[in-house]
């Protein structure tokens, strides 16, 4: 599970004898950040990807919508001829 940033910015590391952090539990640190970031990244990629298709599919549905609108007029302007004759 990724970390937020308010729990990142909330961890204790825990000093060592010499007042100096312990590198185990920094690299523990690190290693869970750089875990929930790469979750972060990942995900945001596949958003990426997916907003991308959805703009593909409304442009479709965009032009789709333009050609029923131009047979609608057309279809209208075919019948309003068919009673004037």
């Amino acid at each position: 599970m990724p970390l937020t940033p308010v729990e990142i910015r909330h961890l204790e590391l825990r000093r060592g004898l010499f007042g100096g952090y312990r590198k185990a539990g920094v690299q523990r640190v690190m290693d869970e950040i750089a875990d929930s970031f790469e979750v972060v990244w990942r995900e945001r990629s596949e958003l990426q990807e997916r907003v991308e298709q959805l703009e593909t599919e409304v442009n479709r549905h965009v032009e789709l919508e333009g050609l029923l609108r131009s047979t609608l007029v057309s279809a209208e302007r075919a019948a309003q001829d068919i009673k004037e004759a």
